[in-house]
């Protein structure tokens, strides 16, 4: 199988974003929509690309190592192997320790509580990236397939045009029929394949166009990438403070105000994977240790992935305790941001080098997706 670089420092940028998301989403905890909660809502929506990144991450590893006429059987031997014992033992473990705001017993749940959190990735926030990628995961070898159908007609540009208008379609009516009709159905439909099929898909092409891509992205100016990038996440992260600050809290927002945001989120995220690719080059053209802590920090995103809820949680409690501050002081976010990133990955590295435990963080495997 050909290794492409550019995703273990890709991996690690995401991994940093998906951090930043979860310690900035407690803006919410803020009684008072002021500066500092405004300023965490625009983190929150700036470094929302973490999933989509992985997504399509996932699609051109996949793709790269399965070509042709593969095993079937060994494929879904593989992931299930990879990523079910993983999703099994952690939702185990957060639907027993709650890690929203600080951490704390749960109590036993319920077989209902049980089942919902399997089925849908709800033990805790970070889980239900699982449910999603399961399922493009068994849709996999009929997704590539698919595309190769395409691909081989000259019309690859055409499938990703379609999934595009679909992604957006679907992720504006997830919206809306959670606004409409009850919450619980924006929770089923977003985390349903369609609502990540397009970055599935495009990883997919970039596997099997790889050096056009990279000489298609060589042609373009930085400049322009990082500022399309950069207007992207001030575009929807305006978008999502304006509707918080105008209403006066998240819960006081409706849904249906995000469908223009759900519309718009690809032309910002596809900007940010082209310019992720171009740090990865950065970083790997510049050597020394920052390149290799990158690298290493990505080849650890999966582990990360699974236990950053636990660390900030945990750190919020100390931190809390310690200092008599709170969600709503301006020093806790950097804190338990860096604390979240050196702990995660410390306990990560660590954990891997035990016999056999590394398959509870997805890191026997070394890398993640292949």
């Amino acid at each position: 199988m050909v290794w492409f670089r550019e995703v273990e420092y890709m991996r690690g940028i995401a991994a940093l974003a998906v951090i930043a998301v979860h310690v900035s989403m407690n803006y919410t905890r803020i009684p008072d929509v002021n500066l500092l909660a405004l300023t965490n809502v625009f983190i929150y929506i700036a470094a929302h690309f973490a999933v989509p990144v992985f997504v399509f991450i996932s699609g051109w590893v996949l793709a790269a190592r399965y070509t042709g006429d593969f095993s079937i059987r060994e494929f879904y031997r593989r992931r299930a192997k990879t990523i079910l014992l993983p999703y099994l033992v952690f939702s185990a473990l957060y639907l027993l320790v709650a890690v929203e705001g600080t951490i704390g017993l749960a109590g036993v749940p319920s077989p209902e509580r049980v089942a919902e959190a399997l089925l849908l990735g709800t033990a805790a926030y970070n889980l239900w990236f699982f449910a999603l990628i399961i399922q493009l995961y068994l849709l996999f070898p009929l997704i590539v397939r698919g595309y190769d159908l395409f691909d081989r007609e000259g019309a690859a540009l055409y499938l990703l045009l379609a999934l595009l208008f679909l992604l957006g379609l679907w992720n504006a009516g997830a919206h809306l029929a959670g606004a409409l009709v009850a919450p619980e159905w924006y929770t089923v439909l977003i985390r349903l394949f369609p609502s990540h099929l397009f970055y599935f898909v495009a990883g997919i092409h970039v596997a099997r166009h790889t050096d056009g891509f990279r000489s298609t992205l060589r042609s373009l100016s930085p400049a322009v990438v990082l500022a399309a990038a950069g207007g992207g996440a001030l575009l929807l992260g305006g978008i999502w403070m304006g509707a918080v600050y105008v209403s006066g809290s998240l819960a006081g927002t409706s849904l249906a105000v995000f469908c223009i945001y759900r519309i718009l989120e690809p032309f910002y995220y596809v900007p940010v994977i082209a310019a992720l690719v171009l740090a990865a080059w950065w970083l790997e053209g510049g050597g020394g240790r920052l390149s290799g802590a990158s690298r290493s920090f990505g080849d650890h995103s999966y582990g990360i992935y699974l236990v950053h809820p636990l660390v900030i949680a945990a750190g919020a409690s100390l931190w809390f305790s310690l200092t008599g501050l709170s969600w709503a002081d301006w020093e806790t976010y950097p804190v338990l941001f860096a604390a979240a990133v050196l702990v995660s990955y410390a306990v990560v590295r660590a954990v891997s080098r035990v016999p056999y435990a590394g398959y509870l963080i997805g890191e026997s495997r070394g890398r993640r997706g292949s």
